[in-house]
């Protein structure tokens, strides 16, 4: 790839990773399915599930992991383009941990029969997170 069309593909990465955070941001505050509960009401629903004394079951687990793991993604990956970019190690670790984020836990958003606006964010998130750093590229020297 020639330097300005890797300008232009890292462009549109920190552009779809920045649509991301917006989606992710509101999220936390658009209602889940048809009642009144906000996104943000989730945090507290895991800190719930972690406070009793048995452990979750596995759909729980991966819905939870996948939920932290995309939280840590869509927060962190517009800031750290050049860590990524210059680091293949850890592009391959953030896409793969992207792509098992959206696998495990947007089946169960993708899955729910009343979503809401809340959630078709969240899912949107995870789909323009997941983008986003398939786009990022480096100059390879020649």
């Amino acid at each position: 790839m020639s330097p300005s069309t890797v300008l232009r593909v890292n462009k549109v990465a920190l552009i779809l990773l920045i649509a991301a955070l917006v989606c992710w941001v509101a999220f936390h505050f658009l209602t889940i399915g048809g009642g009144h509960d906000r996104g943000w009401e989730i945090w507290r629903e895991i800190v719930q599930v972690f406070k009793r004394s048995r452990m979750p079951g596995w759909r729980q687990m991966i819905a939870i992991s996948g939920f932290l793991m995309l939280s840590f993604l869509v927060s962190a990956s517009p800031f750290a383009i050049p860590l990524l970019r210059s680091h293949r190690l850890f592009w391959w670790l953030a896409v793969l941990a992207s792509g098992a984020a959206l696998a495990g836990f947007g089946t169960f958003v993708a899955g729910s029969h009343n979503r809401g606006y809340a959630l078709d964010c969240l899912l949107a998130s995870m789909v323009l997170n997941f983008a986003g750093l398939l786009c990022i590229r480096r100059l390879r020297p020649e």
